[in-house]
């Protein structure tokens, strides 16, 4: 009898326990995912793959981009030689792509894409590129001189590509956002004098005209000038990562900033915090800081989620000559929360 008055409070006492205890674990996990929610992309980074990202011996690279196509990883790149240095892009930068079976690499040169041509927008350089695909064509859009952005669209990764005649913006720093009705978004970076303000444009397909996104003149906050930004649709909102020129919001020149917008014209701060500086920790426990680390590129993958940051990174050794390549950093699956500058 005393075991069965024992086995029966026991199973009677139970039941509230356990109802308590799954009280306790969705207020527990619901904590978890609202802090989650509350982070920006610098919290959802990891140690860059110190045996990935992509190096080509003898030549200097820059402007990272990269799609999947079937289980191959495309990476497409500005590229000149090694003893130009830097400033060499000016004269010889052209776009060439790579590949990789594995996100992170290590990526492999396949080819020369695009060159600067005779007579055409394009004739000063090929470079700063964006791949895209948009319905059926996969769009590369890059820059020739400042000010001046166009395309070239393939029926296949591996090409041959069509350019366009002439350049279709006048802004530079490309980030293109293709969306489901086909029509395109452009955010990028204007230079007017001194001042890089930032500017966008829009157009029904990738190939009809691009109009100015209208905004009084700088779709950035408080005259924040920026470089080099990458964007994406997620949380109903463009999210853009960019290097925050001047350090006007995160108080580091160059470093890594985000912003959001919810109507493409007013962009608000994701955080004051920067999301990367020069220096790259790596997953052996060392790390580098870089003479400069620009060109971000974000990788989001088919369900939505950040999964890499590529940027490029030059050093300079003691002899004056420079080096640079791609590193990328592993993201944990980043999705932002939606922002609301209005509760800041």
């Amino acid at each position: 009898m005393n075991k069965k008055v024992d086995h029966d409070f026991n199973l009677y006492d139970l039941k509230p326990l356990a109802a308590v205890k799954s009280l306790l674990f969705v207020i527990v996990f619901s904590a978890v995912a609202n802090f989650a929610q509350s982070q920006s992309l610098k919290d959802a980074l990891r140690h860059a793959v110190k045996n990935g990202g992509f190096k080509r011996e003898g030549y200097i690279l820059w402007c990272p981009t990269v799609i999947k196509v079937g289980n191959t990883y495309h990476m497409f790149a500005s590229s000149w030689p090694e003893q130009y240095g830097l400033n060499g892009w000016t004269k010889y930068s052209e776009i060439i792509r790579a590949t990789s079976d594995n996100l992170f690499g290590p990526y492999k040169f396949q080819q020369v894409v695009i060159q600067k041509r005779d007579g055409y927008w394009d004739n000063d350089r090929a470079h700063n590129p964006k791949i895209v695909k948009a319905g059926s064509k996969y769009v590369l859009y890059y820059i020739s001189s400042a000010n001046e952005t166009g395309y070239a669209y393939s029926d296949k990764i591996t090409g041959p590509w069509t350019r366009s005649d002439s350049a279709v913006m006048p802004f530079s720093n490309p980030a293109p956002l293709v969306k489901k009705d086909g029509s395109v978004y452009v955010f990028g970076r204007k230079a007017v004098g001194k001042i890089r303000i930032a500017q966008a444009y829009e157009a029904n397909s990738f190939n009809s005209p691009y109009h100015l996104v209208p905004n009084e003149f700088n779709l950035l906050p408080d005259s924040n000038q920026l470089e080099d930004p990458t964007i994406w649709w997620a949380s109903n909102q463009n999210n853009v990562i960019l290097n925050d020129f001047n350090g006007d919001l995160t108080g580091i020149k160059k470093a890594g900033a985000q912003y959001y917008s919810k109507d493409g014209i007013h962009y608000y701060p994701a955080t004051t915090e920067p999301i990367f500086t020069k220096t790259v920790a790596y997953d052996d426990g060392t790390s580098t800081t870089f003479r400069r680390r620009e060109r971000p590129f974000v990788y989001v993958d088919e369900n939505g989620k950040v999964t890499a940051l590529f940027t490029a990174c030059l050093v300079q050794n003691k002899d004056s000559t420079e080096q640079s390549w791609i590193e990328v950093q592993p993201v944990a699956g980043y999705v932002p929360p939606k922002f609301d500058h209005t509760k800041r």
